[in-house]
């Protein structure tokens, strides 16, 4: 009886726990299906007044995003400029990694572990450090204020050469010494060997590196000066103050690709192990 107590506890303490976590998105989901007329009444601020929680609609209604997606292109605009941004970093950032990862985890060549270290370096780094570095490099190319300003610094990065690495360290050597033996290229080995053996961690950096440039807002800010180029993320919070009739609707819309990106390779990213 006591036992059973006890796991009841833990399963009640853990399912509060997940409600605090999903409350903001059950929160902004909710109040996607309220009119514009509504949220104006609910969330409108002044001196003297403050309207407080609000989570059931009066009115259900789909008017937040009919205007999102028919009456206000813009929105549209800024979620496929999150795209824009978003996809090339991801592409670039996987492959280059994949094979930075493969060169310093199974090939020997001069100074690996002195440059590995230095990626090490990289990575306990925080971001902010190098953006100013990065502002002068990309002012002398004359990329400020151009989507590659913000593709090119997060396309590189030591994060995902250092994640993958950790997988590849457990591809057994001997497995990959036999297709040596049998006349297997570099190439083939890697893509035939040790990819297949290493998807879960390909699919974690996927998933982690969409959802980092997906939500950038920092360098956003500072390398670009034209608000027609914004991401979404950093316009939601342009339009909050003067049009939150629409924020939730973009919200929920903004919410959806990294979670259909997650479902499809959630098999990988739960079976990925170190």
């Amino acid at each position: 009886m006591k036992k059973r107590v006890v796991i009841a506890a833990k399963y009640a303490a853990l399912g509060c726990i997940t409600l605090l976590f999903l409350l903001p998105i059950i929160y902004m989901l909710a109040n996607s299906f309220m009119t514009s007329a509504e949220i104006a009444e609910k969330y409108t601020t002044n001196s003297e007044h403050y309207a407080g929680f609000h989570l059931i609609p009066d009115r259900f209604s789909l008017e937040q995003y009919y205007q999102a997606f028919l009456r206000r292109p813009q929105f549209l605009k800024l979620f496929w400029n999150s795209m824009l941004i978003t996809v090339p970093i991801v592409a670039v950032q996987t492959i280059v990694s994949v094979f930075a990862a493969f060169a310093f985890t199974k090939l020997r060549f001069p100074l690996r572990d002195a440059l590995f270290f230095i990626f090490i370096i990289l990575l306990i780094l925080p971001s902010w450090v190098t953006l100013m570095p990065n502002y002068m490099m990309i002012q002398r190319m004359g990329l400020l204020d151009t989507v590659w300003s913000l593709i090119l610094p997060s396309s590189f990065t030591a994060f995902g050469v250092c994640l993958l690495r950790q997988y590849m360290r457990y591809v057994p050597d001997e497995t990959i010494e036999a297709a040596k033996i049998d006349g297997a290229s570099t190439v083939k080995i890697l893509f035939k060997i040790v990819l297949p053996q290493v998807k879960g961690g390909v699919a974690s950096l996927i998933i982690l590196t969409f959802i980092d440039s997906w939500n950038m807002v920092e360098q956003v800010i500072i390398y670009i000066s034209d608000k027609e180029k914004y991401p979404l993320s950093v316009a939601l919070s342009e339009y909050a103050a003067t049009d939150s009739g629409i924020i939730f609707a973009c919200g929920v819309i903004f919410m959806f690709p990294p979670l259909l990106l997650y479902l499809y390779h959630s098999r990988e990213f739960k079976n990925a192990r170190m």
